[in-house]
């Protein structure tokens, strides 16, 4: 996967980094084929003092893709290398042939476990504490980086996720579909910031997100605030007021405004749906957001954040565990998080105390619901003369959603029938979306 533009990097520099760490983990193959020469009998089960020969993690200080998965998972130097063994054969096959001469189970087949645990280690103790590493709690196996097959042996196979492997030799992601796997579909949008409209106030807010957004690298990283407090590279912020004022769309603005990939997760479908998997598929999420820097957008927060009452079943329970593990992900996330709710009461307010920016997305007066109208017209569409969108604004209160749809209503009105679109059609669109949301057109 291409990471995004606004770190700075270029693709040969993903080459330089990769080429650096296969040759480290050559290095280290060479010398642990031979030290296990001879046969199985005659060699030791390990050697005293430290594990030397392991690449420290100083050579991982770059900013291309496998040094960021490096530094974003907290890996240690003998997990550095091991995730590189798990992705050295998408580069070259020979790995998959060298790594069958570090092991003495017959027919075993690429990186397994126990070949891992050879490579990260040459001492007794440190065999030990490679096994932890490679344990579905320790950060390998943990984050998805890496999978081991079956699960609980080392001396199965050893994969490195797919997703990752695209992004570290640079290759396109492929295209992500919505399951219990991985519950999240990419967020796009036509529309820039410039298309938003808001009050003044919170304008300028959306404004100073953008700035925040763009501006986290320079702050965190080169000004340093990264390595002086904690928790600094996150981002957290909550879209608030009622359906169809813009929140999520303007969410997406945000992610084609600094050139992040963002990512929508329905949160009330999520817990209602995948009860029990929420954890795990929520996990996913957040690790290949930590991992190609996403911007990741929570709709219906309240579903989630809301106030939480006594536990009186099992899906309580579950209920509350998915909260805290969602609340302590966002806590530690080191990307942007946006959450939109329509319903603000709901909320809970120790929660909302540990937001960053908040944002009001009031239903639009008439002055918002003019330029509405203007933004929501192609300047293709043929119009007549006789239409007053000033008039429109004024005498009927709807949502820029509302105002969209009826636009798009008058038009098809109009293909079928004049193929100009006048001030009847427009009315026409907008009866129907009074209709629609069972209201009384005045």
């Amino acid at each position: 996967m291409t990471a995004p533009a606004s770190t700075g990097t270029q693709p040969a520099e993903y080459a330089a980094e990769l080429r650096s760490a296969l040759e480290m983990l050559e290095a280290v193959v060479a010398i642990r084929i031979e030290e296990r020469r001879g046969s199985p009998s005659s060699r030791m089960l390990g050697l005293d003092g430290p594990d030397e020969g392991i690449p420290p993690l100083s050579r991982y200080r770059g900013r291309a893709p496998l040094a960021r998965v490096v530094a974003d998972a907290g890996l240690t130097a003998p997990e550095a290398l091991v995730l590189v063994a798990a992705i050295a054969p998408h580069v070259d096959e020979k790995f998959d042939r060298l790594y069958a001469e570090l092991t003495d189970r017959p027919g075993a087949v690429g990186l397994t476990g126990e070949v891992a645990r050879t490579l990260a280690a040459r001492t007794f103790g440190g065999r030990l504490e490679a096994a932890v590493q490679l344990s579905s709690g320790a950060p390998l196996l943990a984050s998805g980086l890496l999978s081991l097959d079956p699960a609980g042996d080392l001396s199965g196979r050893l994969r490195a996720d797919p997703a990752l492997v695209r992004w570290v030799l640079g290759l396109p992601p492929e295209p992500v579909t919505v399951s219990t796997d991985f519950p999240a579909r990419p967020l796009t949008t036509v529309h820039g910031l410039d298309d938003v409209v808001l009050p003044g106030p919170a304008r300028r807010r959306i404004t100073d997100l953008a700035n925040r957004i763009s501006h986290r690298d320079l702050v965190v990283e080169t000004w340093g605030f990264g390595r002086h407090h904690d928790n600094t590279a996150g981002l957290l912020a909550l879209f608030h007021g009622p359906p169809g004022t813009g929140k999520t769309m303007t969410a997406a603005a945000l992610s084609r405004s600094t050139g992040l990939t963002a990512y929508l997760v329905d949160l009330s479908a999520l817990v209602s749906k995948y009860i029990g998997e929420t954890e795990k598929a929520l996990a996913r999420v957040f690790d290949r957001a930590v991992r190609e820097r996403c911007l990741l957008v929570f709709d219906e927060a309240d579903a989630v954040f809301g106030r939480r009452t006594e536990v009186s079943d099992s899906h309580d329970r579950y209920a509350n565990q998915e909260v805290s593990y969602l609340l302590s992900r966002i806590e530690a996330h080191p990307g942007v998080v946006i959450l939109t709710t329509n319903l603000l009461a709901n909320i809970d307010e120790a929660f909302q105390r540990r937001i960053h920016v908040m944002v009001e997305f009031p239903e639009p007066g008439p002055a918002e619901r003019v330029r509405l109208w203007r933004a929501v017209l192609p300047p293709e569409l043929p119009v007549a003369d006789e239409v007053d969108l000033d008039a429109l604004a004024q005498r009927y209160p709807l949502s820029g959603a509302q105002i969209r749809d009826a636009s798009l209503d008058a038009a098809y009105l109009a293909a079928a029938d004049a193929w100009v679109v006048t001030q009847d059609y427009l009315v026409s669109g907008i009866h129907r979306q009074f209709e629609k949301a069972g209201r009384t057109v005045r």
